[in-house]
């Protein structure tokens, strides 16, 4: 999903100075992640996508409503780009260590509630719709350099009890940077401040999320592959933030239609430790 959603910038970023007026837009995408993060048990996670955005030639606004189907209740999900997070879901105490202490240490942890049986568990839900927005700050004249003002917001609509969502708004404003270097490189930089709500026994701390990403171009700019890597500040005490380097390539197979791919390795516990996905993208 934030191999997709750097994949996408980076096309928009080669196309910068050539495209005017205003687009309605479909975005799709389908990712699978697996890990156990600092758990005991692997969580696989299937999560699709659907969204609408709205673009002009300095604001765009993008509404993203998820469908997530996973096998353990333990992983949640926010809008600060970070992708799973290993909340315990509706056991989240055990998580922040109120249970005497003992979910509040460093290495695996065994979640053994009692009552969910995960060795059959496998739920499907829509996640928390996410609204983003982005203002064009600054372009040079063929959009060789493009500075951006991004916001986000999540809206707890999700039961934080079915593993889905952790019941509270987030917010997130930053900055993107993108540069055309060399004719058919392109340079992607972005830095997000989230206040993520917290959980009723699980404290989120308010997180800067990161991303860099490189793009080549080839085909006369119709196919790009791209490197990229995401990280963030600590989101959950005494856990290693999440952080995550990946490659995708990105195809425009017609003037409106482009078509991506992705491949996320994880470089801490707090991170999936696979993922991969594919993404569409439609102006109307």
């Amino acid at each position: 999903m934030r191999a997709l959603l750097v994949g996408g910038v980076l096309c928009w970023a080669a196309g910068a100075g050539q495209a005017s007026g205003q687009a309605l837009t479909y975005n799709g995408s389908v990712q699978y992640a697996t890990g156990s993060y600092y758990f005991t048990e692997q969580t696989g996670s299937f999560y699709f996508n659907n969204g609408l955005g709205i673009s002009g030639d300095r604001l765009s606004l993008h509404l993203n409503v998820p469908f997530i189907a996973q096998n353990t209740p333990w992983i949640s999900y926010t809008s600060s780009g970070m992708g799973p997070l290993p909340t315990g879901g509706p056991h989240n105490r055990l998580v922040d260590g109120s249970d005497g202490g003992q979910g509040n240490r460093r290495g695996r942890r065994r979640i053994d509630p009692g009552t969910t049986d995960t060795l059959n568990f496998t739920e499907t839900h829509f996640g928390d719709p996410s609204l983003s927005g982005s203002v064009r700050i600054y372009s040079s004249g063929f959009g060789q350099t493009s500075v951006n003002g991004n916001f986000g917001i999540k809206f707890p609509l999700t039961d934080a009890d079915s593993g889905f969502g952790t019941g509270a708004w987030d917010f997130g404003a930053g900055l993107s940077w993108s540069q055309r270097v060399a004719g058919n490189t392109l340079l992607l930089l972005s830095g997000m401040y989230w206040q993520l709500g917290d959980m009723d026994d699980l404290d989120f701390k308010n997180i800067l999320s990161y991303s860099a990403a490189l793009g080549q171009t080839f085909q006369e700019g119709k196919l790009m592959a791209t490197a990229s890597f995401f990280g963030s500040t600590q989101i959950i005490e005494d856990i290693d933030p999440p952080m995550n380097a990946g490659a995708g390539l990105s195809f425009q197979v017609a003037p409106n239609v482009a078509l991506n791919t992705n491949l996320l390795v994880g470089l801490t516990e707090s991170a999936s430790d696979f993922s991969i996905g594919a993404g569409w993208s439609i102006n109307f």
